[in-house]
């Protein structure tokens, strides 16, 4: 099964965790497994030995130090990336068309041309193997108990504003913006494979990569923006 190993220590180094790094391994009518890693080595040493197994997902926001099991929203302490998650509208459980993938990844090329424009450092895009996810790098914000709501509501309201204003090139694409504004959030780990669902032809599995140069460069004028909802 194809392994891309420089994507997946990109990925591990985008997220740039100061603590430790959540994997899960998920497939459908699988029972769920996870790891707690501490280090790139380990983070892609697991990500091998699942990939193709089950898909390989990893917690977005950094999670609190001695954490054993899969976080909850009490055990997220900090907020280092944001992401725009640009799904094909299809059956559940299923690969994309490869017509199904060119229209989200031309959702994603609109998005990411727009905050370009509007002055924002252009967020990193990623084939997830069945549509596109954009990366945006902030600096590091701790989240505590006093203000871990707040940020919650801010994400939520980030993607909300993001369907509604790109909801035209949404609609036209049959595309969505999936929910992964919550704390504890997983993403799948590019550079794995994406093996949801049945593997044909028409819709085949695929390996995940990095579309644009995964360079980690924090963007203060969008987590400013982000935390007064004015984005």
């Amino acid at each position: 099964m194809k392994f891309n190993e420089k994507d997946v220590r990109a990925f591990y180094r985008l997220l740039n965790h100061k603590f430790l790094t959540e994997l899960r391994f998920l497939k459908k009518g699988k029972f769920p497994a996870f790891s707690i890693v501490k280090s790139e080595n380990e983070f892609v040493k697991k990500c091998k030995a699942w990939n193709g197994k089950r898909n390989v997902y990893a917690g977005l926001r950094d999670r609190r130090e001695g954490l054993k099991k899969c976080a909850n929203f009490g055990d997220i302490v900090g907020l280092q990336i944001v992401t725009l998650d640009i799904d094909p509208i299809r059956e559940p459980e299923t690969p994309s068309t490869n017509e199904e993938l060119k229209k989200a990844l031309n959702v994603a090329e609109f998005i990411r041309n727009w905050f370009s424009k509007k002055g924002y450092i252009p967020p990193i895009r990623a084939m997830t193997g069945n549509g596109v996810c954009l990366y945006f790098c902030t600096p590091y914000y701790e989240i505590k108990d006093s203000n871990r709501d707040e940020i919650t509501r801010a994400l939520e309201k980030f993607e909300q504003n993001c369907r509604e204003k790109f909801k035209e090139i949404l609609k036209e694409k049959n595309c969505q913006i999936d929910r992964m504004f919550d704390l504890p959030r997983i993403g799948k780990v590019i550079g794995t494979m994406s093996v949801k669902g049945k593997n044909t032809k028409e819709r085949p599995w695929r390996l995940s990569f990095f579309i644009d140069e995964p360079k980690r460069i924090e963007d203060k004028k969008f987590l400013q923006n982000l935390l007064k909802g004015k984005i």
